[in-house]
């Protein structure tokens, strides 16, 4: 009896000691950071930092394929299938370029009479709005030349369509039926020709004499279908189609596609996710590119007659539809792609970190605690942030200085992106009856490169070409050329512009109208060249005499300047106009792009944002903009970021720097400037002198920082600010067009910087929430061993706590407009964090701490029933003995 009471109560010492120990290892288990690497964002295909083009005299470029993932299999669901004109068909002939690694450039081939052809897409994955390069091979060339389509030429246009291809009712095109350059019914939906051209395969058909019918457009929206051959989705100010694109002599040709998203086009809906599912999602809505080759022979089996000989039937008449190639285009989810309810932490700042800051913001939602929402706000402003209320985490392109900064508010900076400032142009290559024949084959064609100085940009941005301001100007001196293309200094830096001709004139640049520290940087470079300072000073050129606009000199506007003024007030008058036209004045002709990013998409799209068509017939009457000039007539320049020229496949001017070498902004090019900038008055913080780069350094090169103050965060705002740097330092700076990657026209940071922004991580992150005082000694105290060692966390104001001039992070304190709490001990001085050195972290992101929801109370269970199962092995042995006696 008593031997089973000893091996009962052994036996519940044992299961309390047991139940302790499974107690505790729940504990770890459930508190400790997940085990494993984090998850990674999937290998993406590497981007080309610009779209590869043709050099003038040669063929086209090879667009190679990179390696990386297939499109996810997490797409969003699309609408069920449409009925209409036409058969969706299949997709024939099509293979990945890259048919090993499913890279994300595409080529199709043709069939029957197109059966040599073989057309490829630059890109087809983790599409934005953006454009594509579209390369062809193996057709027969357009005639009678590059510029009047008589035959022979393809047509592009994007689609929706679920299945295997779209439908022709789910096309965007028919916008551009003004087009002249070939058939009048080309670039339209109408599907009726005249009483000698019938498609015998066309279902559609006239009901009665005289009545037009038209190919009807199906919209995404599920709205009623419109067939009137016009649409209110898109006009010729949004569409993306391309009625007439040339081949030329060798069988090869060149595209540049906008690919558009439903932001773009709302008709289609390409990213779109849907409104009821919560997500998250890794691909939107998946779209088309069609392309639609013409031959030599109408619908009816017969080559065009006519003067003209010009076929005239639209791509979308079903004979011709049937030969269509079709690419599938796959975008990246458009809108809110972070799980609803996510805690908001605010970013703001500069222009030239937007691109890459909205690439990684998806993935960084499920790595760094929130959603960081990005603010565009000039330089300026973004640092004011840093002065009162909750900085949030700022953008700049240099410090705030030394004698502005609050007491208590020691901003801490991080080094976070290399880009630069670059003018960017959309030139197709234009001549006149003079121009020798060999040049007049390459009509249509961009023009891959130009050379500028800093007094030709100078010219650029003072209005002082004849056509930058509205005809009839007075202030514009006499001798000074039209425009750029006529001017014998740029003329003698690129001599192939000699021979050409551009009827729309390139006088002036599409400038954004905000401020930003990048304007300083351009002006700051022109001013350091003696030829364009004597040129504002107002001074006629020696050589080429030609005098600044005197409305722009140097005393009349006060320069180096944050922005780009248009001080000439000139209106052209209509005194006689019948219809009483107002005057038409210098911003109608010669307006501002919101930001530069709109600045790019419209040079991509040939879109100068002038508004010069006077209609009379609305009451009252308005002036509207002009359609955007036709792929292969277009001539436009834009100062806007390298991220942005690259995005929409644009061209990037090489520029004239100190050393007196003419360079290009590859990554190279911004590295070398990078390296070279000086240092500052600011610790950390150096800033690119455009008068100081080296041979190889690129002129208008910026260093993008974060920016935040420690002690005017909470903690967990801190530590999720931490996350996003470690983020970018890591993943970030691999270069790829995926979600989560480094755009182009973004050069990967060195590691020297990636070191200092770590180090500026974990600064920030140990020292959220704490009063300076407090967070300076916590640092000495726990490393007394100098400021080379890594500060440990500072003692206090744990998780959820706050200090310092601020109570609060999330959305509300973006503005940074609020009071500071009341001021906490100050440091002996009020300079900016000096980071030191730290080993380098490795590039993945650490996963943010884990809400383990209701696993809480089963670990409390556990532990509880661990406690009674020990104390019954102690106390039940007693009590049967006590019983026994």
């Amino acid at each position: 009896m008593s031997g089973r009471r000893t091996a009962t109560g052994r036996a519940l010492r044992t299961a309390g000691v047991l139940g302790l120990l499974l107690a505790a290892l729940a504990g770890a288990s459930l508190s400790a950071d997940p085990g494993g690497p984090p998850v990674r964002v999937a290998q993406a295909a590497t981007a080309s930092p610009q779209i590869p083009v043709d050099p003038l005299p040669g063929g086209p470029s090879a667009i190679d394929p990179a390696p990386g993932a297939p499109a996810s299999a997490g797409a969003a669901p699309t609408a069920g299938p449409g009925t209409g004109a036409g058969t969706g068909g299949t997709v024939a002939g099509v293979r990945a370029a890259a048919a090993a690694g499913g890279g994300d450039a595409v080529t199709v081939t043709g069939h029957g009479e197109f059966a040599g052809l073989e057309v490829t897409v630059g890109q087809t994955t983790h599409l934005v709005n953006q454009v594509v390069a579209v390369t062809w091979r193996g057709a027969r060339p357009t005639v009678p030349s590059p510029m009047v389509f008589g035959r022979n030429y393809l047509s592009l246009m994007q689609c929706w369509g679920d299945g295997e291809g779209p439908d022709r009712t789910q096309c965007q095109y028919g916008a551009t039926k003004g087009d002249s350059r070939g058939g009048a019914f080309v670039p339209s939906r109408q599907l009726n020709y005249g009483r000698t051209l019938v498609d015998p395969a066309e279902p559609i058909k006239p009901a009665r004499e005289n009545q037009n019918v038209y190919v009807p457009f199906r919209p995404v929206t599920g709205e009623p279908d419109e067939t009137q051959g016009s649409s209110q989705y898109y006009d010729i100010q949004s569409t993306n189609e391309v009625p007439f694109a040339p081949t030329r002599a060798d069988g090869t040709g060149q595209a540049f596609f906008e690919v558009q998203t439903g932001m773009e086009a709302p008709g289609l809906g390409c990213g779109q996710t849907p409104k009821d599912q919560p997500g998250p999602f890794t691909e939107g809505r998946r779209c088309w590119l069609v392309i639609v080759p013409r031959g030599s022979t109408e619908v009816d089996g017969q080559p065009p007659s006519g003067q003209s000989a010009q076929l005239q039937s639209s791509p979308l008449s079903t004979t011709n539809w049937a030969n269509r190639l079709v690419v599938p285009l796959h975008f990246e989810p458009v809108g809110l792609s972070c799980p609803i309810g996510s805690i908001e932490r605010p970013t703001a700042g500069t222009e030239l970190a937007a691109e890459t800051v909205w690439r990684w913001q998806p993935v960084l939602c499920g790595r760094a605690g929130g959603i960081f929402s990005y603010t565009q706000v000039t330089d300026d402003l973004a640092r004011s942030r840093l002065v009162r209320g909750d900085p949030g985490l700022v953008y700049v392109g240099g410090p705030l200085p030394k004698d502005e900064q609050a007491d208590g508010r020691t901003p801490v900076y991080a080094p976070l992106a290399i880009s630069g400032l670059t003018i960017a142009f959309d030139v197709e290559s234009q001549s006149y009856s003079l121009t020798p024949p060999e040049t007049r084959q390459q009509d249509g064609q961009r023009i891959p490169d130009i050379s500028l100085t800093p007094r030709l940009v100078a010219k650029l941005l003072t209005q002082s070409y004849k056509y930058a301001v509205n005809p009839g100007d007075p202030d514009v001196p006499a001798g000074n050329p039209l425009d750029l293309t006529s001017d014998p200094e740029f003329l003698d830096l690129n001599p192939r512009f000699a021979t050409l001709y551009f009827p729309s004139r390139i006088p002036d640049l599409l400038l954004p109208s905000g401020e930003g520290d990048a304007a300083r940087l351009l002006w700051q470079w022109i001013l350091a060249d003696p030829d364009a300072k004597a040129f504002l000073r107002g001074e006629t050129g020696t050589r080429w005499h030609d005098t600044v606009n005197p409305h722009f000199r140097l005393d009349q506007v006060e320069l180096p300047r944050a922005n780009y003024p248009k001080p000439d007030s000139y209106c052209q008058a209509f005194p006689d106009d019948p219809t009483g036209r107002p005057d038409w004045c210098n911003l109608d002709g010669h307006p501002y792009a919101n930001t530069m990013r709109e600045a790019a998409r419209a040079a991509a799209r040939g879109d100068t944002l002038a508004k010069s068509v006077w209609d009379a017939t609305t009451i009252p009457g308005s002036l509207k903009k002009a359609a955007p000039q036709a792929q292969g007539m277009r001539g436009v320049l834009a100062l806007v970021t390298t991220a942005q020229a690259a995005r929409y496949g644009l061209n990037t001017a090489r520029l004239r720097n100190s050393s007196g070498a003419f360079v290009a902004p590859d990554d190279q090019a911004l590295l070398a400037a990078a390296a070279s900038a000086p240092a500052g008055p600011v610790d950390g913080v150096k800033v690119v002198d455009p008068a100081a780069v080296p041979a190889a350094g690129y002129p208008l090169t910026s260093i993008t920082y974060a920016a935040t103050v420690p002690s005017a965060l909470d903690r967990d705002s801190g530590r999720s600010y931490a996350e996003l740097l470690r983020y970018a330092m890591g993943d970030g700076q691999q270069p790829g067009v995926a979600a989560g990657r480094l755009a182009a026209g973004y050069a990967p940071l060195p590691q020297a910087l990636r070191t200092q922004t770590l180090a500026a991580a974990d600064t920030i992150e140990q020292r959220a929430g704490l009063p300076e005082a407090t967070a300076t000694a916590t640092a000495q105290t726990a490393h007394p061993a100098g400021p080379g060692s890594t500060p440990a966390p500072a003692a206090g104001g744990g998780q959820g706590s706050t200090g310092g001039a601020s109570s609060g992070g999330g959305a509300g304190g973006a503005g940074g407009g609020e009071e500071p709490a009341a001021p906490a001990p100050q440091p002996p001085a009020h300079t900016p964090t000096t980071l030191a050195p730290a080993p380098p972290a490795a590039p993945v992101a650490r996963t943010a701490g884990t809400d383990v929801g209701g696993l809480r109370y089963l670990l409390l269970g556990a532990l509880l029933a661990g406690i009674l199962a020990a104390a019954a092995g102690v106390l039940v042995p007693r009590l049967l003995r006590a019983r026994r006696h």
